[in-house]
C-alpha cells in the first residue's frame, strides 16, 4: 500500500511539474482572496485558515477525515488531512473536532508571524477560521454543555478558549468556497480542478524553453 502511494506521488510530480504555490504582495491578486470576495467575504488580514471535515467515513473505526489549510499572503503555508481521535456522533462534532486541530496549527503560525513582524500576539487581530458548519461555529461560541456536547473531550474545547481570548474568529463559508474540502474526501473531477486552481498557479516550463531556444 505504501509503495503504491509513493508511486502515486511520483506520477503526480511528473505530470504536474508546471504548477507551484505563489505568494502575493497584493493579496487581492490571489485567487483564494478573490474567491472569498466573490462570496461577499472581506478578508482584511493576509493570514487565515479553512477547516472542514467529513463524517464517519472510516469504515473500520467510525472516525472522520478532517482537513485544515492555512493561508498567508495568498499562498498555502500549512495544511493537513487527518483523522482526529474521537469518533464524532454528528457531522457538527466532526467539524468541531477538526476545528481544534486547525486552531492549534494556526496558533503556532500566529506566534511565528508575530516574531517575524516584531509584535505582541495580544496586539494581533483575531485570525479568521472558515467553517461551512454553522452548528460547529455555535458550539465554539458557547460554553454551555448540552446532551449533544457534554461527551466531547475537553482538549477539543480549545476552540472555545481561542475564541473567548479573541485569538480566533469562526466564520461561516459556503461549501462551494470551502477550500479544505479537498482534504476530506475524493472530490468530483470539476470540483477538484476548481479547488486545485485556487491553490496552484501554472509556471513556465523553463527546461522546454531552453530546448526550444
Amino acid at each position: 500500500m505504501h509503495f503504491e502511494a509513493i508511486l502515486h506521488v511520483l506520477r503526480y510530480l511528473r505530470d504536474n511539474s508546471l504548477v507551484g504555490i505563489k505568494f502575493y504582495s497584493n493579496t487581492m491578486e490571489s485567487p483564494i482572496t478573490q474567491m472569498l470576495t466573490s462570496q461577499n467575504i472581506q478578508q482584511s488580514h493576509p493570514f487565515f485558515t479553512f477547516s472542514d471535515s467529513s463524517w464517519n467515513d472510516d469504515v473500520d473505526t467510525g472516525r472522520s477525515t478532517g482537513c485544515f489549510i492555512v493561508v498567508y499572503m495568498g499562498g498555502i503555508v500549512d495544511h493537513s488531512s487527518n483523522l482526529p481521535d474521537p469518533v464524532a456522533l454528528s457531522s457538527a462534532e466532526a467539524e468541531y473536532n477538526e476545528g481544534c486541530l486547525a486552531f492549534m496549527a494556526t496558533s503556532h503560525l500566529r506566534m511565528l508571524l508575530c516574531e517575524m513582524e516584531g509584535i505582541e500576539e495580544s496586539n494581533m487581530a483575531a485570525t479568521n477560521v472558515y467553517f461551512d458548519s454553522k452548528s460547529a461555529i455555535a458550539m465554539g461560541a458557547s460554553y454551555r454543555d448540552t446532551k449533544h456536547t457534554r461527551h466531547i473531550m475537553r482538549r477539543y474545547h480549545y476552540v472555545r478558549e481561542g475564541i473567548a481570548n479573541n485569538r480566533f474568529t469562526s466564520k461561516w463559508i459556503s461549501t462551494v468556497a470551502q477550500l479544505a474540502d479537498i482534504g476530506t474526501k475524493q472530490t468530483p473531477g470539476p470540483r477538484h480542478t476548481y479547488l486545485m486552481e485556487l491553490i496552484h498557479i501554472k509556471v513556465k516550463d523553463q527546461q522546454k524553453q531552453i530546448q526550444e531556444g
